[in-house]
């Protein structure tokens, strides 16, 4: 069996295989989605999906600085971040966590493998086009040195 591959550039962003909890200010505000695209795409040009692996989401770690830091440049970027939701550790908002980060709970590591990661410690990141294709993919490794080079991109391809 073929290892998956992460959703390349030039084709459509996949929606979700499994359900997916968007995560608003409380608990009260859980929304279940299954349609990915149109809640990503409903206020921003672009879209920064970071798939973060079994990364416990209410720990600050020093990959979701850098990955709020890179949004934070370009204006027309939307932060999103994808947890597992038995890793998210209460569904709230993070205390970490800006306004403006869209945040979402996968009930399945299927739902990731759907999006070509392997659904174990893997991470990735996704810019998606205001037309919902796929603008740019990488993986991301524990040392977040993706995020250097997608900033370069970023600066060549928003500009």
């Amino acid at each position: 069996m073929e290892a998956p591959t992460l959703v390349k550039p030039g084709t459509m962003f996949p929606e979700a295989p499994y359900p997916l909890l968007f995560i608003s200010g409380s608990s009260a505000d859980l929304t279940e989605t299954t349609r990915l695209l149109p809640l990503l795409l409903k206020s921003h040009d672009h879209i920064a999906v970071f798939f973060i692996g079994d990364l416990v989401l209410h720990e600050p770690h020093p990959l979701f600085l850098r990955f709020v830091d890179l949004c934070r440049r370009f204006k027309s970027l939307r932060p999103a971040i994808v947890a597992r939701l038995h890793r998210v550790g209460g569904l709230r908002r993070p205390d970490w966590a800006e306004d403006d980060i869209l945040f979402l709970a996968a009930s399945s590591t299927k739902t990731e493998r759907g999006y070509g990661l392997n659904g174990k410690r893997e991470m990735g990141l996704v810019i998606i086009r205001p037309d919902g294709y796929v603008a740019y993919s990488a993986l991301v490794d524990a040392s977040g040195n993706t995020f250097r080079s997608t900033q370069s991109w970023l600066e060549q391809y928003l500009s």
